[in-house]
């Protein structure tokens, strides 16, 4: 579309800018040369690696010592307080007693006697 004839021609000055840009973009490209010897290592480094100690740590006794007394706590077979399942739950009672719980570990999770549980498993 354009001749040559009517493409703007560049004034010096901006000869002078194309030029140092492009220079510039040429030495990002420039080879750079070989590395000779080994990277500069810190002199407190130590020269072999395979000489260094492991570190440990020491073990520290407790300053009270453990007891490992059984403590005695009463344990209830039977919940205190009567409560009354909702009969929504009974599918779940029955599905908990079915994959493996036992009566005694679903009455502790309702909170009510196994009683309770063993009567509305009958219920079935």
């Amino acid at each position: 579309m354009f001749s040559r004839q009517q493409q703007i021609q560049p004034r010096g000055d901006d000869r002078e800018q194309i030029t140092r840009a492009r220079q510039a973009a040429e030495a990002l490209f420039r080879s750079k040369p070989p590395v000779s010897g080994p990277s500069s290592v810190p002199a407190s480094a130590p020269a072999d690696q395979s000489a260094r100690k492991p570190r440990v740590l020491r073990i520290i006794s407790p300053a009270v010592p453990i007891r490992h007394e059984a403590l005695e706590v009463p344990v209830a077979t039977e919940p205190q307080t009567a409560r009354e399942i909702p009969r929504s739950q009974f599918v779940r009672i029955r599905t908990l007693v079915k994959y493996g719980m036992t009566v005694a570990q679903v009455a502790k999770v309702y909170g009510v006697a196994a009683s309770e549980i063993a009567r509305i498993l009958r219920q079935a």
